[in-house]
């Protein structure tokens, strides 16, 4: 069964985009009054939900009173055996109530964020409340920080933490109509496309490129332009012993300015895919090498999964003479 939670700021419309996002989709809302309707089954007193729904409890962490206490743990049992119930059972939008921590690792959840600008959120709330400005003002703070203890006191996560969320809406940006949309939209698209993991996609294309090796290392198909004679002969040797390669085939990211732009990236020469291997070449002397030193301990440092190793000149010409393939010590030397 599929389920939608719906985390919003107070006075976004969350509540509206929330029950047509329910009419829309055919789904069982759950909201206050679909819950104070079935917490009946549940031997859950009314009076408890008035006290304790979608809100801390001013003061229970200090309180002696253990019958208070007890209330409130059973309150919450049952309020999440409710939605548990509910979604081996039915298609659900939940609204708040941390629904998106309790269905944090259910695969087939959607988990949207509703926000707005603050001056939207009061003038939506002088309109439906009939408040002045100081007075909607202070409900929108009240109501938000109790919504952020809640979540915090009930399952220790920060309510404004945007990793808990597949999808963030602006109803300052957009209609509720349209926000609603969108969310069924990007609910049924998300359950009817299977994720596949990062590395299998990268693996996939780094094999497809060697697959169709002639075709894709460039536009004319030729085979890939070296940056230096010794990459050549190192490509060679490898072909000999047919170990496959690729040239160049990724650029990582080392260093970014404050607006996020990379300043600095390195892409080493050579990858073996069968080795899971990054080869980088230098033919200077290994002591004058210092800045492609300073870049792999760098890369190490940004991707410790990533398995790199330099071959300097020394190595590199003893390699080539080991299986016949060296022509004479480069004059150009490869920084």
């Amino acid at each position: 069964m599929a389920v939608i939670t719906i985390s919003r700021h107070f006075g976004s419309g969350g509540e509206a985009v929330a029950q047509i996002v329910a009419q829309k989709s055919g789904y069982l809302l759950v909201n206050k009054e679909m819950i104070r309707e079935k917490m009946f089954h549940y031997e859950v007193p009314e009076s408890d939900l008035t006290l304790f729904d979608e809100k801390k409890f001013q003061g229970l962490e200090k309180t002696e009173d253990k019958d208070l206490k007890k209330k409130h743990k059973l309150y919450l049992e049952a309020l999440h055996d409710l939605f548990y119930d509910l979604a081996i059972r039915e298609n659900l939008v939940v609204l708040g109530r941390g629904g998106q921590v309790l269905f944090k690792d259910f695969p087939p959840a959607t988990h949207i964020k509703i926000i707005s600008p603050l001056n939207n959120r009061m003038d939506r709330v002088k309109r439906l409340y009939g408040l002045d400005e100081a007075a909607a003002a202070r409900l929108i703070t009240e109501q938000d920080m109790e919504r952020a203890e809640y979540l915090q006191d009930v399952f220790g996560y920060d309510w404004f933490d945007l990793d808990l969320y597949d999808l963030v809406l602006n109803t300052g940006k957009i209609g509720l109509e349209e926000a609603a949309t969108l969310i069924v939209s990007f609910s049924q698209l998300k359950e009817s496309t299977a994720e596949v993991p990062r590395d299998e996609i990268e693996e996939e294309q780094l094999l497809g490129q060697i697959d169709n090796y002639n075709q894709v290392l460039d536009a004319k198909g030729a085979p890939p332009r070296f940056a230096h004679p010794s990459e050549e002969e190192f490509a060679r040797m490898l072909d000999f012993y047919r170990i496959q390669w690729l040239y160049e085939p990724k650029s990582f990211p080392l260093e970014w300015d404050s607006e996020g732009n990379i300043t600095e990236a390195f892409a080493p020469d050579f990858y073996l895919p069968e080795q899971d291997l990054y080869v980088e070449l230098t033919t200077q002397r290994q002591k004058l090498v210092w800045k492609k030193n300073k870049k792999v301990r760098r890369l190490k440092e940004m991707y410790p999964h990533v398995n790199i190793k330099v071959i300097y000149g020394r190595d590199y010409r003893g390699l080539l003479q080991k299986y016949g393939l060296e022509k004479g010590e480069d004059k150009n030397n490869k920084n």
